[in-house]
């Protein structure tokens, strides 16, 4: 009688929890589905660069380079994203001396953002990859005079404002962007690169 008894409360707890419990699941459920439909799925931009480089051998003798840059962002979640970019800037007639220098590099890395509010959102990013330098002061490691082929990367960050739901500017963008090139003194640069630009979403 008693186990008769606990069967028939087990039943109507069971008939009062299942439509509460499939209730909650259908929630989460709309609920991570609407999230991953805010997700953008792809974001491109692209950029204008000013980087100031210690190209030259030896102390600073720092340069300046402008030109711009092309990415595109693949993303996982609200947060996570792998991006790749193609970025090219030069400088002519360095400071009255006739020289001439211009890079271009090709980096993929991963991109964290933070979501402060729907339009605001900061981000961090690392790129790894390689640069390719041309001109009177691009050092000679190829075969090629005037021409070079390096390890580069980039580290840093920036702040991307949203205009519209498919539209967005980059308001500041700051890395430290190393290249290898060979200098004959410790094959380093060391470079500052602003950005600014705008973004789509898609």
């Amino acid at each position: 009688m008693a186990l008769q008894q606990e069967r028939i409360k087990m039943s109507k707890i069971l008939h009062l929890a299942m439509p509460t419990g499939i209730a909650l699941v259908s929630c989460l459920l709309f609920s991570a589905n609407s999230k991953a439909q805010d997700v953008s799925r792809v974001d491109m931009g692209v950029d204008y660069n000013y980087v100031r480089t210690n190209a030259p051998p030896g102390g600073c003798g720092c340069i300046t380079l402008r030109g711009g840059d092309g990415w595109v962002a693949f993303n996982f979640t609200h947060s996570i994203a792998i991006v790749g970019q193609v970025s090219g800037q030069h400088a002519a007639n360095i400071e009255g001396s006739g020289a001439d220098l211009t890079w271009s590099s090709f980096l993929v890395g991963p991109r964290y953002s933070f979501t402060v509010t729907r339009r605001i959102v900061p981000f961090a990013q690392v790129l790894l990859g390689g640069a390719h330098a041309t001109g009177s002061l691009a050092p000679d490691n190829i075969g090629i005079a005037g021409s070079s082929n390096a390890f580069a990367m980039t580290a840093g960050g920036g702040l991307d404002i949203g205009l519209r739901r498919h539209l967005a500017i980059r308001a500041a963008q700051i890395d430290y962007f190393l290249t290898r090139f060979s200098n004959g003194v410790n094959d380093r640069q060391n470079n500052l690169r602003l950005s600014a630009g705008i973004v789509l979403r898609f």
